[in-house]
């Protein structure tokens, strides 16, 4: 499919274009998305509504279990037993209060005390007495009325169950919810009383509104014969429900617009139903943002399209003039860079062929021009340099001379006036910037090396009558030992710069020892200064593992011996040759050396 569509006319590639980028997708797209709406706006309004209504339905339910689990205990307590089952007057008045205070206060005062929800509580017996309990009233309260209700629950108490929800009551302008819980005879199990609950909707307020302010508009609680027990609005509380709710499907009324969805969860015990309503437009929402992008997306696509069409057509003769340009540019000897390819279209037609073929011509001929002019410059500089060697070898045969020659007449005065001291340091000196000067190996003996750093002894020690050095290499080996050049001055310098100097100590040892090993030589170096901090002796340790640089903090003009000799053997002989920190602490520093031991058939 692709080989054919590169194969066709400009003019196919266009309308190609056209129907499959633009027009089809744009009709898929509509229609998948015209379904896709319709058919989820009710469906996701639904199911999240229910699933949040199904959620406070559960914490309702679980409120009301844990009330009835609360007065539970009050059926059996031994106060009320004993209040209920007397048929006698107690036999004074003093034995009375007492009776009545246990279950005023103790009996009954647990609960009002540790429930904010319950507005009062009434024990009735069935000779008629009633015990009251409602100290967290604030308000008058006609206590005739209450008694009187209580009298008529115990008159109709068949008809209930041992524990029941009734209705709605309004005392003063408080509405509360009544309960009725029947007490038995713990031996007959016949009732002997009767626990009334007055509670407040406080607690069942709030698990309502709790998801009303979030999600829905108006939630209410409505009981089994359609009173409204619970709304935001205290004016429809005791009012009749007026929508039907046996259909158990959720509906959508059209009184008000916009549309409303009415959502219902029933409860088992009580029998009441949560029902709850939502505009349809705030569960829309999403969709019509969705609607809103799909539009934008129409239109760009369609203003691409143009754009494209456009400049499909500008591209075809603004190719062709350009190409003409440029062809008179390289007439004139002027080789225009190669710019980017036409469009992705043009990739394999008869411009982008042209375009091709034109700027391999112009770099062919640019390459060789540039090849006869670098040629020349190559010339030139190579007789350059040819100059500035000469002029360098020369300086390097003066100076040294020079100073070879200063140093053997300071020698020379030194002998003659029995300075022997002065004539050794300068034999030293000669030695050493012979070595350093004169020798332009990259790669020495470890043999040579010692000689210099004797040389390099001899001053050291003129310097500092303590020092004593130590030397414990076998002669016999050195000679097959290879190391770079000017490996063991910088560390023994490091030594006496790090280990004593830094720290205000006269040196008084340094050693140099060495051990064959299966893998080449090891030399290490001793010193009894002061060592580096642990941090640092890792950071080198890794730098030298890793063969990196260590981080910025340590990279000082005073520290870059070790990490240049490092960085020199392990460039000359390779893994796994270089240096490692063995030991640097309060009595003095040992840094090795490894380096290859060359046998005979090596």
């Amino acid at each position: 499919m692709k080989n054919l569509f590169h194969k066709r006319s400009i003019q196919t590639k266009l309308l190609w274009v056209i129907i499959v980028f633009v027009c089809t997708p744009l009709l898929v797209f509509g229609y998948v998305w015209y379904n896709k709406t319709t058919s989820t706006i009710e469906d996701n309004s639904v199911r999240s509504s229910q699933q949040l209504l199904k959620q406070t339905k559960e914490y309702l339910s679980f409120y009301l279990a844990d009330l009835k689990k609360a007065t539970t205990p009050l059926l059996t307590n031994a106060s009320i037993q004993n209040y209920l089952k007397s048929n006698k007057e107690p036999h004074t008045r003093f034995d009375q209060y007492v009776e009545t205070k246990k279950v005023q206060e103790e009996a009954l005062g647990q609960i009002i005390k540790g429930r904010s929800d319950v507005f009062g509580m009434s024990l009735v017996s069935r000779n008629g007495d009633q015990e009251h309990n409602y100290t967290n009233v604030k308000q008058f309260i006609d206590m005739k009325r209450i008694e009187k209700r209580n009298k008529e629950l115990w008159r109709t108490k068949e008809q209930y169950k041992s524990y029941e929800m009734l209705g709605l009551e309004f005392y003063q302008s408080t509405p509360t919810l009544t309960v009725v819980q029947k007490i038995y005879d713990q031996n007959t199990y016949d009732t002997i009383g009767l626990l009334v609950i007055d509670l407040h909707l406080n607690q069942t307020a709030s698990i309502l509104n709790e998801i009303t302010n979030d999600h829905f508009d108006q939630i209410w609680l409505v009981d089994e014969d359609h009173n409204i027990l619970y709304n935001p609005d205290s004016k429809e509380l005791g009012e009749t429900f007026t929508y039907d709710l046996t259909s158990k499907q959720p509906f959508i009324i059209n009184k008000n617009q916009p549309k409303t969805l009415m959502v219902y969860e029933p409860l088992k015990d009580p029998n009441w139903t949560i029902v709850a309503s939502v505009p349809l437009e705030t569960t829309m929402s999403h969709l019509m943002d969705l609607r809103n992008y799909t539009i934008w997306i129409g239109l760009a696509l369609v203003g691409l399209a143009i754009l494209f069409v456009g400049g499909f057509s500008f591209t075809l003769t603004y190719s062709l003039k350009h190409l003409q340009i440029l062809m008179r540019q390289v007439s004139a000897g002027q080789f225009p860079k190669q710019e980017p390819r036409p469009l992705a279209l043009y990739h394999h037609d008869e411009i982008s062929e042209l375009y091709t073929s034109f700027y391999k011509m112009t770099e062919k001929l640019s390459a060789l021009i540039q090849e006869i002019r670098l040629s020349k410059l190559k010339e030139q500089e190579l007789l350059l340099k040819t100059k500035e060697a000469e002029l360098q070898a020369m300086q390097s045969q003066i100076n040294p001379h020079f100073l070879y020659n200063t140093l053997e007449i300071i020698n020379s005065y030194a002998i003659i006036e029995d300075q022997m001291e002065i004539s050794r340091m300068t034999t030293s000196l000669a030695d050493m910037f012979r070595y350093n000067v004169s020798n332009t190996k990259k790669v020495v003996s470890l043999r040579e090396e010692l000689q210099h750093i004797k040389a390099y002894f001899n001053i050291q020690l003129e310097r500092f009558e303590d020092l004593e050095v130590y030397i414990d290499v076998d002669d016999s080996l050195t000679s097959d030992i290879q190391t770079s050049r000017l490996t063991l001055q910088p560390l023994i310098e490091n030594a006496f710069l790090h280990g004593y100097e830094e720290h205000a100590l006269e040196p008084t040892f340094i050693g140099i020892t060495g051990a064959k090993t299966h893998e080449g030589y090891l030399l290490a170096i001793e010193d009894h200064g002061r060592g580096m901090s642990p941090e640092i002796l890792d950071i080198y340790n890794t730098a030298f593992t890793h063969h990196k640089e260590p981080s910025l903090e340590y990279r000082t003009t005073r520290r870059i011996g070790m990490m240049n000799v490092h960085k020199r053997i392990v460039t000359e002989f390779g893994h796994p040759y270089g240096l490692f920190i063995h030991k640097s602490d309060s009595t003095g520093t040992v840094v090795t050396i490894h380096l290859p031991y060359l046998t005979n058939e090596q």
